[in-house]
């Protein structure tokens, strides 16, 4: 209900508002009159006042009222305010995320406009699951192609066609001989020609080079992606553009936009963030690729296919795309129908606490992804150890680990907790055992599918 601006002598609002300073109350009240106003912005004026007015028994009558302030007609374009569940005084005005967070979640009462873009979760599920399925499609794709390849560049040098290809495509092939490593090493001798080609010889140290080249091929995607982060890393730092990063590459769940849970998996915006983020991704992430090698998987019988493969690389950037969304989209879930009823039912005065609820803010970073590639890494490698990088002097086993970060996860979703974005991060883990699970095997049956011997290849090249 509303209420004049007239308040009686002994009455208990007027008790309250003299306990505040008058510097502090004319600070409140002028941010009030002049400050901006965004849409659905409520003010706030007591502390810990409940319902109305009447039902604390204050009375606001004119016979025998003074005015609201002492200043006389100072704050009277104040005029009338509604009284929400919880009214309180404060210097800070409530954020705009918070204000906006409460008008544009799912809001009977809200106006059509607002209804008509309210956020969704199926327009962000097709677009992740649409994204992940160009991924895979593309590794497949560019996978069976760069191999095909490789082995032409074989049977031009030597000639004939080598025994053991023959016995790949018969099923009799056991591929812990050294066939794909050939493979590899005639990619990493590309890399030694291209580095010449290009001329970066001229442009980088030659120690630098040789240092790059000598990396295993898991280091050498992982330091790639780690300068891709670092590029949006630096654009977040140009003044000019944090609004459109901020529109751009970090997720808000009430924002409508399905894009920014692509985008902001490479983005963050702290320099301790991104630190953190890089060092784990060079050292676990390199540890997945290597999971994801044919030859890993087939010693390990996780593949029954029997088909070539000169890199793991577009294998590994499919999953780690995917974990990525996956992260993305659940933490996406999580606001959306954990997160946003609890701030309606605060704002329409029907919640069992007086405490604000946590506001749904954008989120950014890796860490999704980086877990996916962690559960991944212990799913293969279970006798690994680990050292965190606050303890590097105390290895953990990997199993033991994980399942740690897992629980402290798990408690903060249940907690609430606001620092980290947890439902991101046990959404990540989720995608890295589903893909070790299964979808990894999936991938080498998609490749025999697609698969065109180099031979057919070659002579349809002729022709």
């Amino acid at each position: 209900m509303t209420a004049a601006f007239q308040i009686t002598e002994r009455s208990v609002g007027a008790r309250l508002l003299r306990a505040f300073s008058k510097p502090t109350f004319a600070t409140t009240c002028a941010k009030l009159l002049h400050g901006p106003k965004p849409v659905g912005h409520n003010t706030f004026l007591a502390t810990a006042i409940f319902g109305s007015f009447e039902d604390h028994g204050i009375q606001h009558s004119r016979a025998k009222s003074r005015t609201f302030c002492t200043s006389p007609l100072r704050f009277q374009t104040l005029g009338k305010i509604e009284l929400k569940r919880m009214l309180v005084i404060t210097d800070n005005p409530k954020p705009l995320s918070q204000t906006r967070i409460l008008d544009q979640t799912h809001d009977a009462s809200s106006s059509e406009d607002v209804r008509k873009t309210r956020p969704t979760i199926w327009k962000p599920f097709v677009f992740c699951v649409g994204l992940s399925a160009i991924g895979f499609g593309t590794a497949v794709f560019m996978t069976n192609r760069d191999t095909s390849l490789k082995i032409n560049q074989v049977l031009k040098n030597h000639g004939g066609f080598p025994s053991w290809l023959s016995k790949v495509f018969s099923g009799q092939s056991n591929h812990t001989e050294p066939n794909d490593i050939q493979l590899q090493q005639l990619r990493r001798l590309e890399k030694f020609e291209f580095v010449k080609r290009s001329g970066l010889t001229h442009i980088l140290p030659s120690g630098i080079l040789t240092w790059y080249i000598n990396l295993g091929e898991g280091k050498q995607i992982c330091l790639i992606l780690a300068l891709a982060n670092l590029s949006i890393f630096t654009l977040w730092q140009l003044p000019r553009m944090i609004n459109y990063m901020t529109s751009h590459f970090s997720h808000d769940p009430l924002s409508g936009r399905s894009h920014t849970i692509f985008t902001s998996t490479f983005s963050h915006a702290s320099a301790l963030h991104f630190g953190f983020n890089m060092m784990a991704l060079y050292s676990i992430g390199s540890t997945a690729h290597d999971s994801l090698t044919h030859r890993f998987r087939a010693s390990k019988d996780y593949d029954p296919v029997r088909i070539p493969e000169s890199t793991p690389t577009y294998h590994f950037l499919a999953f780690y795309l995917f974990a990525g969304l996956v992260a993305g989209l659940g933490s996406h879930a999580y606001s959306l129908m954990i997160r946003a009823p609890k701030l309606l039912k605060w704002r329409k005065g029907t919640s069992n606490t007086t405490t604000v609820p946590t506001p749904i803010l954008p989120s950014l970073g890796a860490s999704g992804a980086i877990y996916g590639c962690l559960t991944m890494t212990a799913l293969a490698f279970p006798e690994a150890h680990v050292s965190l990088i606050f303890l590097p002097w105390l290895p953990l086993k990997i199993g033991g680990a994980v399942m740690g970060a897992v629980l402290i996860d798990l408690v903060g979703v249940i907690r609430n907790w606001k620092f980290f974005d947890h439902a991101a991060h046990l959404c990540g883990a989720f995608a890295g055992v589903i893909w070790h699970v299964s979808i990894a095997k999936w991938f080498d049956v998609v490749r025999m599918k697609f698969w065109i011997p180099p031979k057919d290849n070659e002579e349809k090249t002729i022709r």
